[in-house]
């Protein structure tokens, strides 16, 4: 039958008696096989995003940008926030624009580690927050 429409003959189980076959395309089989681990890789991974600062932002970009930044941590995206810095700027400019920006967010992130420099730039790396049980409500009342 499988000549006849010009498929494959695919062992599908085996292992059970009697063997378990389907006819079907080669090609389309190992294709389908193959998109389904990409797909299932996806979730599992979550894509890391990164927001680039100045020194001397304005307000307006700031809350525009932070509106960005909280929409990839509600997304469950970690993200990588990037005070870049060009020319002759003070340490003390770059941290305190760092402090406002993590200040404006607070409560709605994790980070693991403090900032660290890469280079001219300094950079944090921050999570979105883990929810807490019901438990763990109960035990703080």
């Amino acid at each position: 039958m499988a000549r006849e429409k010009g498929l494959d003959l695919i062992e599908v189980a085996p292992s059970v008696r009697p063997p378990v076959c389907k006819i079907l395309s080669w090609s389309k089989f190992k294709y389908d096989l193959s998109k389904k681990q990409r797909s299932s890789s996806k979730g599992k991974a979550k894509e890391m995003k990164e927001m680039w600062f100045s020194p001397y932002i304005g307000e307006g970009d700031i809350n525009h940008k932070l509106k960005r930044v909280e929409e990839f941590l509600s997304k469950k995206h970690p993200v990588k926030l990037t005070i870049r810095v060009r020319g002759r700027v003070h340490n003390e400019v770059v941290t305190a624009q760092l402090e406002k920006i993590l200040g404006l967010l607070e409560g709605k992130f994790e980070t693991e580690e403090k900032p660290r420099r890469e280079g001219r730039n300094l950079s944090i790396i921050i999570f979105p927050p883990k929810k807490i049980s019901k438990t763990d409500d109960k035990e703080k009342k």
